[in-house]
């Protein structure tokens, strides 16, 4: 493989994690005091729960990344916006997901990554415009 394509693909793997840490930073703040006990299943249980976690959660980030990946390689300012206002409201959404299940993990973010999409939309035909644009003919 070229060196170019493996850059990409580890890229394409590794941006997402930023959400299943995001999510794991709030739960630590959150249940810091708390200590899984025995009844609960105690600690193999509370590591099946958080790879469980982090395995959807690294799933529903991909859309909201490869968003603002593309954002990024058109219009950079537009890409630092909507990664600054949807990468907090995605990692909450993706905690009250949670309270629904993998599903409701992986679907909060999905929706939340939409403004992103379109804004990649309106870049793409707003230079796709200009490019179609020819200069005056001077007469």
């Amino acid at each position: 493989m070229r060196r170019s394509t493996i850059r990409r693909l580890v890229q394409l793997l590794v941006f997402p994690l930023w959400l299943p840490l995001a999510i794991l930073v709030v739960a630590a703040i959150r249940f810091a005091m708390l200590v899984p006990g025995e009844g609960a299943g105690g600690i193999p249980n509370a590591v099946a729960m958080i790879a469980q976690m982090v395995l959807f959660t690294w799933i529903a980030a991909f859309p909201l990344t490869l968003a603002v990946t593309f954002l990024h390689r058109r219009v950079r300012v537009v890409a630092y916006v909507c990664a600054a206002v949807l990468a907090p409201l995605t990692v909450y959404g993706a905690v009250i997901g949670g309270l629904f299940g993998p599903v409701g993990i992986v679907l909060y973010p999905l929706v939340l990554s939409l403004p992103a999409w379109i804004a990649l939309g309106i870049t793409i035909l707003v230079q796709r415009r200009r490019s179609n644009m020819r200069p005056a003919e001077s007469a």
